[in-house]
């Protein structure tokens, strides 16, 4: 295994063993380059999957982000809580509705129903028609506020707070910002 080895190095070694070297390398980088030049359907699937993915997690995102904000712009404005900050907790994250083309035969003794997604070119992309888009639920909600520390402070923030959302009592949490 050693004598391989001494006759691998050697021939690498030499003039004509660099060049060799040299060339394979130069050729490697050349089939690299053109690999990412040429397109490639399951790249593109992939990252049309991803995107489609990430649209949909930034729109749960942005969904929660307005709830918040609302939210604490209505917390504001109640009497004697002062500053409030507020965090929302979802469900998951949004799904998409797509729409469908449905086709049914029947016949004397039988029925049959087809259905298939409405798919629409753009930009030389074709992609399912989406005809909604479902948010998550809200599960919870933290409620940092000036005044959190009192007691009629909490129960009427607590109220608001479940009636917005929707959500039980129990899931909503006030408390008082702490000063740094």
């Amino acid at each position: 295994m050693t004598a391989i080895l001494d006759k691998l190095r050697e021939k690498m070694q030499s003039e004509r063993g660099i060049r060799l070297t040299v060339i394979l390398g130069l050729a490697g980088m050349a089939l690299i380059l053109i690999s990412g030049l040429l397109p490639g359907k399951k790249t593109s699937q992939k990252s049309e999957s991803t995107a489609k993915t990430q649209a949909v997690t930034e729109s749960a995102d942005q969904y929660r982000i307005a709830l918040e904000s609302r939210l604490t712009r209505l917390l504001s404005q109640m009497n004697g809580i002062g500053r409030a900050e507020v965090m929302i907790t979802l469900s998951g994250t949004a799904e998409q509705i797509y729409a469908e083309e449905v086709r049914s035969n029947q016949s004397d003794h039988s029925s049959q129903r087809e259905a298939s997604y409405v798919i629409t070119k753009s930009g030389g992309n074709e992609s399912a028609l989406v005809t909604e888009t479902r948010y998550p639920a809200v599960i919870g909600a933290v409620v940092l506020c000036t005044n959190g520390d009192r007691a009629s402070v909490r129960e009427a923030v607590t109220k608001a707070v479940s009636t917005a959302l929707g959500i039980p009592v129990s899931s909503v949490f006030v408390g008082k910002t702490g000063t740094v």
